[in-house]
């Protein structure tokens, strides 16, 4: 399971918050009510809807949706925070094709969800006004990003939201729709007159037709005795209507918002997290410093090329705390970027740099604003996280924003596999192990989930006393060996080399460099090159040292690399090595596969002649595993030279050792290496056994 923190849009007062005079102030009210407009699939959104309820009291809602789908609709809330599927036939004449099914995805963190499933709690009446539509064209036109509403306020975001949407030109089938609402809501407002009351009520609407909607509010009920019962605007019908469940896999992908960020309306909505000073988090550590830049991003003016969005002069009230507090969508990206952290240290073994969650956040809205939104959306936040970290840290991403905490493995309704084909074929893809693709604004996975355990343990059974390594990590770690080889030979060259002034012969050839560099001396210098039959041989790589007494540990801590070996090569392009390592069997990967990082390791040729080195009385003197492997290599090495590749030389006494045994240590420091090529051989597997090798590829990269 995976920590979510409830949504909060502020720390303080609330910027979503909506009142009657805001409205009227925008021009959306008339006699009656109200009219609120939103878009679908925004958090931001379903934050407002709901605050907009709390603040006006009102008699009634009336919601976007057509009375054909209110049973299933009702269905559905009723099975939240379960996630539904409604499926409705189309007419034949759909330009999809005849009989394919049309799909409305029943999620918390959508305004129109959240409008019908308050009002219910609330006890209000919900009336069901838009008009049957089975081929509506979708707007393709783009409207500020309702992230901005957390810094400007619920109504100066919609007021810059209603100016982008008046621009848009309606299609052949608004104002059929509209007409049907603003009759509905008519109807609806005199029928509650003539009963006596009071009406007030709030019309949820999409942003589009706002402004119409209640100019055709008012000429219908300017209709008076006109309307009568009759309303046949909205007279055609949607057969076939079912309720389905989501399926987990499904759901990772078809969700208009984050299942990660749906989850946090959910528990923000039932009253969790909800007390004044919390953190962004529950329990977790302050934000990093960096992060109020982060912050920062989201309050500057879009570029110019950019399409319109709400222009936000920066706020330098809240500049760089030293700890900033988070809240908003920034702290759900936040949350979700911290708890991959762990997976990713705890599954790969690998650390983030203090600070990349701030610079990969801050480089995730650059990224946003340059597609023309304020906040990432799942396919910038994985690219980001890729460039930051690598491709398992950006997997454990899409893994944590797309985890849903409620499921059923049993619903009590028929699940169905939906894919995001089903509903747009607005697609992107990005190119990560396993590979992943842009969800419906946001992103999905198209891969075979990997086989699990059936029960806690049972790939761990699978080992016994015989195990054996995975041999593409084998020749991987082979050939690194074999490159440190041919780099020293070309030290060891350099070091044999000598510049001399030109007498009678050019010898080895002309030293340009030496030559351009002594100009001003009027003369020509060559090379001398003396051959030399030194050549290395044992390999030594230290990632990192740790004691070999458990008793120089710090504060009687355990040891981080416990699990020593001493392996013989299998091949002739394999030869023996001794290393120290993770403890493979605490971390299965897969059926009799264990996974382990290399603290160090020494490669020795040829195979078959290197056994027992930790248990070697020899190197009784060693005060380090690392002294144990260089140790061993001078022990055991035919050449004379010894590559050792770590941060720091070793110490005096082992190099007086060396010379001793007529050997030479070279010391390569480690960090001229490629970190890349470093992260990558320093991860490894042991197997239960040969015949897993045949299946091991499934489960590891």
């Amino acid at each position: 399971m995976i920590d979510v923190p409830a949504y909060r849009p502020a720390l303080g007062a609330d910027p979503l918050a909506l009142a009657a005079d805001d409205l009227r102030a925008l021009g959306l009210d008339f006699d009656g009510g109200f009219v609120l407009p939103i878009a679908h699939g925004h958090l931001e959104l379903a934050w407002i809807v709901r605050q907009a309820i709390a603040a006006l009291r009102p008699t009634a809602i009336a919601v976007e949706l057509p009375r054909s789908l209110m049973a299933t609709v009702d269905a559905a809330l009723d099975r939240l925070p379960l996630l539904s599927v409604i499926t409705y036939a189309l007419d034949p004449g759909d330009d999809r094709g005849p009989g394919r099914p049309r799909y409305l995805v029943v999620e918390p963190a959508d305004p129109l969800v959240e409008a019908v499933r308050r009002g219910r709690e609330l006890g209000l009446p919900i009336w069901w006004i838009d008009r049957d539509v089975a081929a509506y064209p979708a707007h393709r036109d783009r409207i500020p990003d309702p992230v901005a509403a957390e810094a400007v306020g619920a109504r100066a975001y919609l007021g810059h939201a209603l100016a982008a949407a008046d621009a848009l030109a309606p299609a052949a089938e608004d104002h059929l729709r509209e007409a049907t609402m603003a009759q509905h809501v008519a109807v609806g407002i005199a029928r509650a007159r003539a009963e006596g009351g009071a009406p007030r009520v709030l019309v949820i609407a999409g942003l589009a037709h706002a402004r119409r909607l209640v100019r055709a509010i008012d000429e219908a009920a300017a209709a008076g005795e006109g309307l009568g019962d009759a309303l046949l605007l909205g007279a055609r019908g949607r057969p076939e209507t079912a309720l389905h469940h989501l399926s987990e896999e499904s759901s990772r992908e078809v969700l208009g918002e984050m299942p990660f960020i749906n989850a946090a309306f959910e528990l923000a909505r039932r009253g969790d997290g909800s007390g004044e000073g919390e953190g962004a988090e529950r329990g977790a550590a302050p934000p990093e410093p960096g992060l109020a830049e982060v912050v920062d991003l989201f309050r500057r003016r879009p570029p110019a090329s950019a399409p319109p969005l709400v222009q936000v002069p920066p706020d330098r009230s809240q500049d760089t705390p030293a700890t900033p507090r988070l809240a908003g969508r920034l702290a759900l990206f936040y949350a979700i970027c911290r708890e991959a952290r762990g997976r990713y240290e705890r599954a790969h073994g690998g650390v983030l740099r203090p600070g990349a969650i701030a610079a990969l956040l801050g480089y995730a809205c650059r990224y946003a604003r340059v597609e023309g939104d304020l906040a990432p959306d799942l396919y910038q936040l994985v690219i980001a996280g890729r460039g930051f970290a690598d491709d398992n840290y950006a997997q454990e991403l899409w893994e944590v924003a797309t985890t849903y905490p409620w499921q059923a493995e049993a619903p009590e309704i028929p699940a169905l596999d939906l894919s995001l084909r089903d509903l747009t074929a607005r697609t992107r893809n990005i190119h990560l192990r396993p590979r992943l693709l842009r969800r419906r604004r946001r992103l999905m996975q198209v891969v075979q989930p990997r086989p699990r355990e059936r029960r806690p343990g049972e790939w761990a059974e699978r080992f016994s006393d015989g195990i054996c390594s995975y041999p593409p990590e084998d020749l991987a770690i082979e050939g690194f060996g074999d490159q440190l080889r041919r780099r020293s030979a070309s030290l060891i060259a350099a070091g044999q080399t000598s510049t001399l002034r030109f007498t009678s012969s050019l010898a080895d050839g002309i030293d340009v460099r030496e030559t351009i560099r002594r100009w001003h001396e009027r003369t020509i210098y060559v090379r001398l090159d003396r051959a030399t039959r030194a050549k290395a041989g044992s390999v030594v790589v230290i990632f990192d040292d740790e004691p070999l007494a458990l008793a120089d540990l710090d504060d009687d801590a355990e040891p981080r690399f416990p699990w020593q070996m001493t392996w013989q090569g299998e091949g002739d392009d394999e030869g023996d090595m001794a290393l120290y390592a993770t403890d493979p069997f605490a971390r299965i990967v897969g059926p009799g596969i264990g996974r382990a990082h290399y603290g160090g390791f020494l490669l020795s040729r040829p195979a078959g002649a290197m056994f027992g080195v930790w248990q070697d009385p020899y190197f009784t003197d060693a005060r380090t595993k690392a002294e144990v492997l260089l140790l061993a290599a001078l022990d055991h090495a035919r050449e004379r030279i010894v590559v050792y590749v770590a941060a720091r030389p070793p110490r005096r006494q082992l190099r007086q050792i060396a010379a001793r045994m007529d050997r030479k240590i070279l010391h390569v420091p480690i960090g001229q290496l490629a970190p890349a090529t470093i992260d990558r051989l320093r991860v490894f597997h042991v197997l239960s056994g040969p015949e897993v090798r045949d299946e091991a590829p499934r489960y590891l990269r």
